[in-house]
């Protein structure tokens, strides 16, 4: 599957969940990123609910409503580059279809290597041509990849432990973590991090707010943060990949009473 798709004048990093023309930059969340993708891997295809349900989510069972809420800030998202099209159409009761006629995806793959440069191809809506890159250029490319892989990995982890988390779950954190409860407004919040890691008190205010009695886990790896929270009440939760500047922003955003 690729990672970097040219939307017209838009370039959308699917690693990164980052839409960017030349003068401004949108981020997405881990899940809107993942539905955007596929519905650019089957652009002008219907993708049924359940698909991208099953793609974005993974082992996460949500409702058509949670699709519909992400659906609708990706679209909100791209109207900034886009205000006069509606790029993504819902099929009443059967999915979304991405309408786009001119779409081109770049795909990095190690092709060949000597000692001073590697061949990736460029997938265009022209036809297929290759670029070189200096050595240099490809290991950060694979060092990035690999930072966002462990985060990855790392939410996942978390977000599971949450589905099989029991009440004494103080039992089953690491040794290097440590958890702490906030009560507020009648709901209580357990909060488990590593034990050198201090929470920002704006973000444990803003984790106070949320009406729900809920298990939230947060790391953070280098200028990201994981993010996962599980839902008492309603058995289900999320992970998160959320870049430092717009952490605030995004933990707002997030309506976790309602999922």
């Amino acid at each position: 599957m690729s990672t970097n798709y040219q939307i017209n004048h838009v370039n959308f990093d699917s690693k990164k969940g980052l839409l960017s023309d030349s003068c401004q930059q949108q981020l997405l969340t881990y899940t809107e990123s993942r539905l955007l993708t596929l519905l650019l891997e089957r652009q002008n295809d219907i993708v049924s609910k359940e698909e991208l349900k099953t793609f974005a989510w993974e082992h996460t069972v949500v409702t058509d409503s949670s699709l519909t809420k992400s659906i609708a800030k990706i679209r909100q998202s791209l109207s900034t580059y886009f205000p006069n099209d509606e790029i993504i159409a819902t099929v009443p009761r059967v999915g979304y279809r991405l309408d786009l006629e001119k779409t081109s995806i770049s795909e990095e793959k190690l092709e060949h290597e000597d000692e001073t440069s590697i061949v990736l191809p460029i997938e265009k809506n022209v036809g297929n041509q290759a670029k070189k890159l200096p050595l240099r250029k490809l290991f950060l490319v694979i060092k990035r990849g690999l930072l966002v892989l462990s985060i990855v990995l790392l939410a996942y982890s978390g977000f599971n432990l949450f589905r099989k988390l029991p009440n004494d779950y103080r039992d089953y954190v690491n040794n290097d973590y440590s958890a702490i409860d906030i009560t507020n407004n009648g709901f209580t919040h357990r909060i488990i991090k590593p034990k050198d890691f201090i929470i920002p008190e704006k973000i444990k205010a803003i984790l106070a707010e949320k009406k729900c009695n809920c298990i939230f886990m947060i790391d953070k790896v280098g200028d990201h943060y994981n993010f996962s929270y599980f839902n008492n009440d309603t058995n289900l939760g999320e992970s998160l990949i959320l870049d430092e500047k717009h952490l605030t922003q995004e933990l707002k955003k997030i309506k976790i009473e309602e999922i």
